[in-house]
């Protein structure tokens, strides 16, 4: 039996049902393009792309046609980009158009070896040296390969239905506002995870037929449906990360505490536990510096001027709080972490010290030996513990952060809070992302424990958005000329892929290390001959290659070798380790 035609009764009985719960789009906002540009960042292509054809595509003036199986390479040959096929190969100018056509199956690209597949029009251009990869796709495809890596099928159908409806919205909103730029999102989390669609992700697509074209609105104006993977518990206000003389732009998103994301087990937290009478144990390396450091004006108040680490030992920590909150209240942004504590110091003499003289036999015949110079080491006094308890205070960011490994987001906005547990405090950090509008962890807390809906978590996360349904037409694909198709090419053979080359780790120079391409499993790095991105390419890397770094340069590209061959790789796309 075929399934299609039943599968399609279905999208449109739900389609026709969803008229009748959200309301639908009024004036301007009913004419909306469902089409989204897609800039393919994460594949970092920069001069080779490699292109497999699933279904028909065909060239934007439809000069050249490639059917199922065809395997496509464009290469960035000075200014122009050159397409091979088999054993041709075409100067194609500044720009190449792939459009999608409608085949006897679903038309699709894999780039580079990808895992997903990638179901729109392919816009290749030159920009700055490199190759510049926009795809064209319609929204609902789209959202097949953002749902799946935004929160994945182990997140509830709830959950699943708010993401989508809140990646649909962004990115709407994001490429009404684009429309001088040559793209509306990255494919990174700079705006929303895609990766082409996947075949293992039924229930995340489930949640995008089921929500097909919905979106959030205000004023009947699409909304910044902002999204994170947890707000530590608190919601945050869109003008604090994004400000905007607009009254209007969050005006539908307000602060207010998350229990949903706070209670959820897989919701991101780092700790920090400072004993309360730490003595001899200590307070650990790097907070024993910080405070240190916070300590020396008071302590050189009492006359102990020169006081540093190896003179302080810190007895007792009487009370830590998290104060100095960045916005106004309810905000629970604290900016500062004060510490009140008893110490002991001890001071310390320089004793010299002497080496021993050998012997002389016959001292007449003897050259002189020249006295050794004295070696000062330091004496210590034992500890006096000091009866003054001090107050001292350490700035979050970054300070006190890095001291205890507290530090979550590049941007510093972490929800820092104490607790007595008894024989210590423990110090703790939350919040993965801006914090704005939804938790992708709070939705899936409401979603599986409370059984709450969609519509539910969307109206805590955005109280004062209404959910409206839009007509989102298909633009109709083109159908190939079968005239041009009469004798197929043939299927190529699947090229296998390369294994790691060896790195022997014995007898390294001094001052190399290990390092690891920091690069996706379905993606490459090129290594390149000199370092600039218009040298020639060396040889791909793959994930998990191991590499000996020989040196480092001032512009980000680091000089790397393997017991095959050396060249030049990017340094962001490493991840160092240390020798073994």
């Amino acid at each position: 039996m075929n399934s299609r035609p039943f599968r399609f009764l279905i999208l449109m009985i739900l389609l026709l049902s969803l008229l009748f719960v959200y309301p639908q789009a009024h004036g301007g906002a009913a004419q909306i393009d469902p089409t989204i540009r897609v800039w393919l960042r994460r594949l970092q292509i920069t001069d080779v792309l490699r292109i497999d054809v699933q279904g028909s595509y065909m060239l934007d003036d439809e000069s050249m046609s490639f059917s199922d199986g065809a395997a496509l390479t464009v290469a960035l040959r000075g200014d122009q980009l050159v397409l091979h096929t088999d054993a041709m190969a075409v100067r194609m100018g500044s720009e190449i158009i792939l459009k999608r056509c409608i085949g006897e199956q679903p038309s699709s690209l894999r780039l580079n070896d990808s895992t997903g597949v990638y179901e729109g029009d392919l816009h290749l251009s030159v920009q700055d040296g490199v190759i510049l990869p926009i795809l064209h796709i319609y929204v609902e495809d789209y959202l097949l390969g953002v749902v799946p890596y935004e929160m994945g099928d182990s997140f509830p159908l709830e959950a699943l239905k708010a993401q989508a409806i809140a990646a649909r919205t962004y990115a709407l909103k994001k490429r009404d506002s684009s429309q001088d730029e040559k793209y509306d999102v990255e494919d990174t989390t700079n705006d929303q995870a895609y990766k082409g669609r996947s075949a293992s992700s039924p229930l995340s697509e489930q949640a995008v037929f089921e929500t097909t074209g919905l979106c959030g609105t205000y004023k009947n104006k699409l909304a910044w449906c902002y999204y994170s993977a947890s707000n530590g518990g608190q919601t945050e206000l869109g003008q604090h990360v994004w400000p905007t003389a607009d009254p209007d732009a969050y005006a539908y998103m307000d602060m207010r505490d998350d229990p949903y994301d706070y209670e959820n087990g897989d919701s991101t937290v780092k700790r920090f536990t400072l004993t309360k009478k730490p003595g001899k144990k200590g307070i650990g390396d790097a907070l024993h510096a910080a405070l240190t450091d916070a300590l020396k004006e008071p302590l050189s108040k009492l006359g102990y001027p020169d006081v540093d680490e190896n003179l302080l030992r810190f007895d007792e920590i009487l009370s830590v709080s998290a104060i100095n909150p960045q916005y106004e209240e309810p905000s629970r942004l604290m900016t500062t972490l004060e510490f009140t504590l008893k110490v002991s110091v001890r001071e310390y003499t320089y004793k010299d010290t002497y080496s021993e003289l050998e012997p002389i036999a016959d001292s007449a015949q003897a050259e002189p030996t020249p006295t050794p110079a004295p070696t000062a080491t330091p004496a210590y006094s034992p500890y006096k513990k000091l009866k003054s308890a001090f107050t001292v205070q350490l700035p979050i960011f970054t300070e006190a952060e890095r001291a205890m490994g507290l530090s979550i987001n590049i941007k510093p906005n972490e929800l820092i809070s104490v607790f007595d547990i008894g024989s210590a405090y423990m110090i703790e950090s939350r919040r993965f992302g801006h914090g704005v509008g939804m938790s992708q962890r709070g939705a899936e807390q409401m979603a599986e424990r409370y059984d709450m809906s969609c519509q539910d978590i969307l109206e805590f996360y955005y109280p004062g958005m209404d959910t409206v349904f839009f007509d989102m037409q298909r633009e109709p694909m083109p159908v190939v000329d079968m005239t041009i198709m009469a004798t197929p090419a043939p299927t190529p053979s699947p090229t296998p892929r390369p294994t790691h080359m060896p790195v022997t780790k014995e007898n390294m120079p001094r001052g190399a290390y290990l390092a690891v391409v920091n690069v996706e499993s379905d993606s490459s790095l090129n290594l390149r001959k000199d370092p600039s991105l218009s040298s020639d390419v060396l040889r791909r890397l793959y994930s998990d290659q191991e590499l000996i770094v020989l040196s480092k340069h001032d512009n980000g590209w680091v000089k790397v070798k393997t017991d095959v061959i050396e060249g030049y790789v990017k340094q962001e796309f490493l991840e160092t380790t240390k020798s073994k």
